[in-house]
């Protein structure tokens, strides 16, 4: 009788045991669920491992939150169904109108991006436009329009930068680093430009000529 008193107490304390590591993992559970939340939503401490995880919608929707923590005013969304190559309109502190186009991928940046943004910028009727990619890669067209058209591209490099200044508390230096963007550079429109081949009184332009 004493064998099988030893038995369900051993037993006892076995489902004791087992009870309170299932309390223990469900605390670490929910603790785990909160440290997620607090990471996704508190905008400290996402990181740019973080938004390489997000979608494009996500992507756009950190960035609103982003530009009004460095001080941008009057900021909105653009439908997502006919949105006319931006994402985001926002006022500068000069009170400019700017349209945003968010581009969350690793391809390289081509030039369809600028002119997107470009036309955005003439149907919102917009002083400024942005690019905010996360590729580190813009291929030479693109940046060779955009500069053009002055349209403001800022990469990979000057997302992790921003993250960086806002971690630290430098929201001013981060917003005037945003303002940076818009710098403008020479270019050379010239070196896409074709001569047309002339010979002998005739225009020749592929298989097609008129001789005059």
């Amino acid at each position: 009788m004493r064998r099988m008193d030893d038995v369900l107490l051993e037993l006892l304390q076995l489902l004791m045991m087992g009870i309170i590591v299932l309390l223990l993992m469900t605390v670490c559970f929910w603790l785990w669920i909160k440290k997620l939340r607090s990471k996704k939503y508190d905008l400290t401490k996402i990181s740019l491992a973080d938004i390489d995880k997000m979608s494009g919608h996500d992507f756009e929707d950190y960035l609103v939150v982003l530009f009004a923590a460095l001080g941008f005013k009057d900021i909105y969304l653009t439908k997502k169904s006919r949105d006319f190559g931006a994402d985001m309109i926002f006022y500068n502190q000069h009170l400019e109108k700017t349209v945003l186009q968010a581009k969350r991928y690793s391809d390289k940046l081509g030039l369809t991006a600028v002119q997107e943004v470009y036309a955005a910028q003439a149907f919102y009727e917009a002083k400024r436009g942005l690019i905010v990619t996360t590729s580190s890669r813009i291929s030479d067209p693109c940046y060779q329009l955009a500069l053009a058209t002055q349209i403001g591209i800022i990469d990979r490099d000057g997302v992790e930068h921003i993250i960086k200044l806002l971690k630290k508390g430098k929201v001013e230096q981060a917003r005037l680093f945003m303002e940076e963007a818009f710098v403008v550079e020479p270019y050379q429109y010239e070196n896409s430009l074709e001569q047309l081949d002339t010979e002998r009184h005739i225009l020749k332009v592929g298989d097609y000529y008129y001789k005059r």
